[in-house]
């Protein structure tokens, strides 16, 4: 059955996008303002939209990040690219004119709301009142230039744009589907992999579960470090989490381990005083002054201390090594199923400075289907905005 438009007749031009993501919403709304006579509509296989949208910034939506930048991606030369068409400023205030309301936290920005789910709640009824049609529940199943075919309908558009995520979180309906129709088509992909996850690491004990510590860490390969941070890490059963970790976990590469100062605020001799001083005050239980218990056992195993023997004043010097400079050997990461976003995807050598593919006219790619990913802390969000601020410009 093919699909017919509604409403007015006297539409100009059709755009369809795939995908109701950030992405997808966005660009609907910016090409729905700046061409109010074009029809657009958004085909998405879920039922509702924004659906993963709805879980960042744990439940508040982390918009934007206000030191945004090409360094935060794993291509920052095509990021700082488009960075030239739309500069920081330019996106901050498409915020403005598509009336967010936005609060600023330690450099992180978030709708006034504080909350993901009134977010996509203002960006879907805006697009709806722009005229944007929204169709829930069609998965795509065939594409030929700009003419989709669902398991539904048959659409014929004058511009295409696909909006589409990754794998990552598929039980959000992010399960890259797409990317198989896609390299039927001819498009070269980048393999793809889970990004922004946990660690895996045989080295982490059980009973370190759950502990959360700031630390200053380094991922490192050979003597190379692959990627440095001052953050939170969480243990887990199996592995390494926590934003400093997950940030970690887009550079990561095989045989690759880390390396993590449990107390970076303290040089080695300023930890050493500290934990001195706590001796001679409460030899007992000293070390309670600065970890917790399961924390504290392993890091005496690790200094090759027994916890059934009186500690000795001359093991501190040990023990402050162990906590400047505790190893763990890593043997993978996570899956897709615990990762926020995926990296892969679209080759960038297939699409040109407006994001238009170059094996066919009029299709256009944004957001997380690209072969961009970047750290978190409201840069996968950011760019979401500005590739479609790229595409939109082009329609």
């Amino acid at each position: 059955m093919a699909f017919r438009y509604e409403e007015k007749q006297n539409y100009g031009m059709k755009v369809g996008i795939i995908g109701a993501s950030a992405a997808g919403l966005y660009t609907a709304i910016l090409v729905a303002k700046r061409h109010p006579d074009y029809r657009v509509v958004v085909l998405e296989k879920n039922d509702k939209a924004g659906k993963k949208l709805l879980a960042t910034g744990n439940g508040h939506c982390n918009l934007f990040n206000l030191s945004f930048s090409g360094n935060a991606f794993n291509h920052p030369e095509f990021v700082n690219t488009l960075l030239n068409k739309y500069s920081v400023s330019d996106l901050l205030a498409t915020f403005r004119e598509l009336g967010i309301s936005t609060i600023e936290k330690d450099g992180l920005l978030y709708p006034l709301s504080f909350s993901a789910a009134a977010h996509v709640r203002y960006l879907v009824t805006l697009a709806e009142s722009l005229g944007v049609q929204f169709r829930y529940g069609e998965r795509v199943v065939g594409i030929n230039g700009p003419q989709v075919t669902t398991d539904k309908n048959v659409y014929s558009f004058d511009k295409l744009v696909y909006a589409f995520g990754g794998k990552s979180q598929a039980n959000l309906g992010s399960d890259g589907s797409m990317f198989l129709l896609l390299s039927k088509k001819g498009y070269h992909l980048v393999e793809q992999e889970p990004s922004l996850c946990p660690l895996k690491s045989p080295e982490v004990p059980k009973s370190l579960f759950g502990i959360r510590h700031k630390c200053e860490l380094w991922l490192t390969k050979e003597n190379m470090t692959l990627y440095h941070e001052i953050g939170e890490v969480l243990f887990k059963k199996d592995g390494l989490s926590g934003i400093a970790i997950m940030n970690a976990s887009s550079r990561y590469e095989k045989g690759a381990s880390v390396r993590i100062d449990l107390f970076p605020e303290l040089s080695e001799k300023e930890l050493y005083e500290n934990l001195c001083r706590s001796y001679r005050a409460n030899q007992r239980e000293f070390l309670a002054a600065v970890l917790e218990r399961p924390l504290e056992e392993f890091i005496l195993q690790k200094s090759n201390i027994s916890c059934k023997t009186a500690i000795k004043e001359s093991d501190i010097s040990k023990i402050c090594s162990v906590l400047k400079s505790l190893q763990f050997r890593i043997s993978g990461k996570y899956g897709f199923e615990s990762s926020q976003v995926t990296r892969g995807g679209i080759d960038l050598r297939e699409v040109g400075e407006n994001l238009e593919s170059k094996l066919e006219p009029n299709v256009f790619f944004t957001g997380e289907c690209l072969d961009i990913d970047g750290l978190c802390g409201g840069y996968n969000l950011g760019w979401a905005l500005l590739s479609s601020k790229v595409v939109a410009g082009a329609l």
